[in-house]
């Protein structure tokens, strides 16, 4: 027995005495930055373990790995080959090391691959797909809109699987949004004719200084025209990845020479003003709607100031929460602040209501322009004269008006002494009788309540989150925009415990991904048309949605370039 194993000992003996044989190579060298390249290792002797790519991880990214068994006929002896393939996507240019990677005790040779920042261009030097950024004005003011295009020229028809991220700040501060939808049209470069895909993004720097956006990245799948075959995944092309070049901005400090309350760099801005009824037919103790709007072509609405408007006496006046709104206009987004205050006049005369004036900076001159409403005359008829004493307007008073108000101060001051007479005290008592009749009145009313029985009366219902909520996702799926818009008002209130239970308030606590939807949802309830809109990605965006307080989850996602 001994015996036996000894003679299958020395028969492996050679098996354990030499290392096994593993062959690294790879399907193309030199390869361009975003493209993949396939590293396969293979072997004809039987390995003790499975190969650690670990060291791969600090130049390439892993993102695909197969393993695959044949027979393999040598001379008539037959040999089972063990193949891996691992996909790489260079992390950086130049020439990357491939170091040996161990299979257990064993491993396979070093290599070296060489990584172009572009790929070698077609016929007549120009490449087939590229990404560019490009920046109007390319050195803003702070807090001055500027236009980001960016724009992805390919002549090889894509996979209908393809995503095109959003430009990320990289260094300075700012706000990002996209405006409006993305595009698809052609244009004509280096001589060759490119379909391209186009999106605009509002960008807001916060302070002066640099301001990069970084690379952006495509990643899709080339279609093949020679490709044979159904496939129903459309996965049977070129899977390929290119980046856009950095954009650096150098954004300017506000102008010493600007005297306005408020920093209000844009394209243009206009104040607008509207009366419910024409200020010069008021009646006297009727409200009446004054509705001012402050239009800004490049500046957001939640940048633009209150009004402040010093009433005149004998008018009361107030406001309620403004409305804002961002809208997608030819040059970027127009804010729009909209102010609804109502006045009243409870006596009759003629007053001036203030003007209302706005200090700006116009982008366009590079000069300081402010925007006025003119003073309004109120006539006020129907009611009651104003009381003795009271100043008719707000106007500044003359030398001779002063005079004249001291003449009425002293005759006030002797009517006041003479208030008393039999007429006003018979009408203090009857009054008081009056009191003391309703009184007694609903004393026997509630006796009467007391001694019959108690009927149990149900509390107002108070609206459920669960139903509201409910209601919102039925709206965002039937994409109703006005339903979804009021049921969104309801769930701030009762879902989130937003107060006040204004849209606005969420934006200001929403992702990115939350506030371009409800600038979706905005821009369609106060254009010209409701069709065409989708609530599916409103829906998406609420759920993931977290209030202040709670961890918000960064988004770093690839953007869709087919939205349904």
């Amino acid at each position: 027995m001994v015996r036996l194993f000894l003679i299958a000992l020395l028969w492996c003996l050679p098996f354990w005495a030499h290392a096994a044989v593993i062959m690294a190579q790879l399907d193309r060298n030199p390869v361009a930055m975003g493209d993949p390249v396939v590293l396969t290792f293979t072997t004809n002797s039987m390995l003790s373990s499975e190969p650690d790519l670990t060291p791969l991880e600090q130049d390439f990214e892993v993102r695909g790995r197969s393993q695959s068994n044949s027979m393999v006929m040598i001379n008539g002896a037959s040999s089972l080959r063990t193949t891996w393939e691992v996909t790489l996507y260079p992390r950086r240019t130049g020439t990357l090391p491939i170091p040996a990677i161990q299979f257990g005790t064993d491993q396979s040779q070093a290599l070296d691959v060489q990584v172009l920042e572009q790929p070698a261009p077609a016929a007549g030097g120009a490449p087939d797909i590229f990404i560019e950024l490009s920046a109007e004005p390319q050195q803003p003011f702070v807090q001055q809109q500027t236009i980001i295009t960016q724009r992805m020229f390919h002549v090889t028809p894509l996979e209908a699987q393809a995503s095109l991220s959003h430009p990320p700040i990289e260094t300075g501060k700012g706000n990002i949004q996209q405006i409006g939808n993305t595009h698809n049209t052609t244009m004509l470069r280096n001589g060759r004719n490119y379909q391209v895909i186009e999106r605009r993004y509002a960008l807001i720097p916060q302070q002066s200084g640099v301001l990069t956006l970084g690379r952006t990245t495509f990643e899709g799948i080339l279609a093949e025209p020679g490709a044979r075959g159904f496939d129903p995944f459309g996965l049977s092309g070129k899977r390929i990845r290119r980046f856009s070049e950095p954009l650096t901005l150098h954004i300017q400090e506000q102008p010493a020479s600007y005297t306005g309350k408020q920093w209000l760099p844009a394209n243009s801005l206009t104040l607008n003003a509207h009366w419910q009824i024409p200020a010069n037919k008021l009646k006297a103790g009727e409200p009446v709607t004054l509705t001012l709007a402050i239009v800004a072509d490049g500046l957001a609405a939640e940048q633009l100031p209150k009004l402040d408007i010093p009433v005149p006496a004998g008018i009361k006046a107030y406001t309620d929460q403004p409305e804002l709104r961002n809208d997608a206009g030819k040059s970027g987004v127009v804010g729009v602040r909209q102010e609804k205050w109502v006045v009243v006049a409870p006596y009759n005369g003629e007053y001036e209501f203030p003007g209302v004036t706005v200090d700006w900076w116009n982008t366009a001159t590079s000069k300081q322009e402010t925007a006025r409403v003119e003073p309004t005359k109120m006539v006020v008829t129907g009611g009651a004269a104003p009381p003795v004493g009271m100043p008719p307007a707000s106007a500044t008073p003359s030398p001779a008006s002063t005079a004249q108000a001291d003449k009425v101060a002293v005759s006030a001051a002797g009517a006041d002494a003479s208030w008393f007479s039999w007429s006003r005290l018979a009408a203090v008592l009857l009054l008081i009788w009056a009191v003391l009749s309703l009184a007694w009145l609903a004393w026997l009313w509630w006796q009467k309540r007391s001694s019959s029985p108690r009927q149990t009366v149900a509390a107002p219902r108070k609206l459920d989150a669960k139903a509201v909520w409910k209601c919102l996702e039925q709206a965002c799926q039937q994409n109703q925009p006005q339903v979804t818009h009021d049921a969104l008002v309801q769930w701030l209130d009762v879902g989130l415990n937003i107060r006040p239970a204004l849209i606005t308030n969420l934006r200001e606590q929403a992702s990115p991904r939350l506030r371009l939807e409800i600038d979706a949802l905005n821009a369609v309830l106060y254009g010209r048309s409701s069709s065409g809109w989708k609530g599916a990605a409103l829906l998406q965006a609420l759920q993931a949605f977290k209030p202040v307080g709670t961890a918000r989850a960064q988004e770093a996602g690839l953007a869709t370039l087919y939205p349904d």
